[in-house]
């Protein structure tokens, strides 16, 4: 993907503790409040790489960030300028492309980390983790409330995304070959099964440390009625997660339409009395 332009700082020769990078399309709205919980966060922000990639906003968004990012106190800044794409995993390739941190985290820009995301979820990589997850708080309806996740486990992936959208993960991963792609809708579900089948290990930390905001404009929520497609393609995509039953459940799916998905919305059959049509 070629980029139209994109400014930033002179190189430094120390890489950055973590790179952040943020994919916005007309999210403007919410970038000071998203940069502003990364400034906050209980590190030493001069060892932070923000990375801002905009896929062609038309509210302003581009302009914003060039206004707000210099006068943030982090080590590092870009802002990357697309054509529109139109799907978040190539927005958030094209900056994790550029991303100089040994550890990444993508960051949706109406998601808000709390002071602590950073110090917990790097210290369970000091300790081992090849990808740190979080619990979060979800805002919905004018609301708040906790979401606690499960600690990991391949089957659990495999049934369900267990993961939020936000993890920080080394960077070894991305060098050996990790992206997110852009013909599911379930983009980051794809990439933590991804992870898995490079041997990362996975640690959650059981707290809530992000600021989740559900609304009818998020990209995960338009992606439930592309469910039965997305969940297909992530099977299709990544066959040695996967038993022989679910996939050929997937090519069913792909081939005869929804009406083979029975479990439902973000659910993807393992057993085999699940994947499997009752006339088999």
């Amino acid at each position: 993907m070629q980029q139209k332009h994109g400014t930033d700082q002179p190189p430094r020769d120390a890489r950055p503790l973590v790179s952040i990078v943020i994919p916005n399309h007309n999210y403007g709205r919410f970038l000071p409040g998203c940069l502003a919980s990364v400034a906050a966060q209980r590190v030493d922000t001069r060892s932070l790489e923000v990375i801002v990639v905009d896929d062609e906003s038309s509210d302003g968004s581009l302009e914003l960030a060039r206004e707000l990012l210099p006068r943030m106190p982090f080590g590092r800044h870009r802002v990357v300028a697309l054509p529109r794409v139109g799907r978040p995993g190539p927005v958030r390739n094209a900056g994790l492309t550029v991303a100089g941190g040994r550890a990444l985290l993508t960051l949706d820009p109406d998601d808000e980390l709390q002071p602590d995301y950073l110090p917990r979820c790097l210290a369970a990589l000091s300790s081992g983790a090849d990808v740190a997850y979080a619990d979060y708080l979800l805002l919905e309806d004018g609301g708040t409330r906790a979401v606690g996740l499960p600690d990991f486990h391949k089957l659990l992936l495999a049934n369900q995304n267990i993961l939020p959208p936000t993890a920080l993960f080394s960077r070894r991963l991305w060098e050996r070959g990790a992206r997110f792609r852009a013909h599911t809708a379930y983009e980051d579900w794809d990439f933590w099964i991804q992870l898995a089948l490079l041997g990362a290990r996975f640690a959650r930390v059981a707290e809530p440390l992000y600021k989740y905001r559900m609304h009818g404009a998020n990209f995960s929520f338009r992606a439930r009625e592309e469910d039965s497609q997305a969940k297909a393609r992530i099977v299709l995509d990544n066959p040695a997660f996967f038993p022989s039953w679910t996939l050929a459940w997937a090519e069913g799916v792909l081939r005869d339409g929804p009406r083979r998905d029975t479990l439902g919305r973000g659910l993807i059959p393992i057993l085999r009395e699940h994947a499997l049509p009752a006339a088999d």
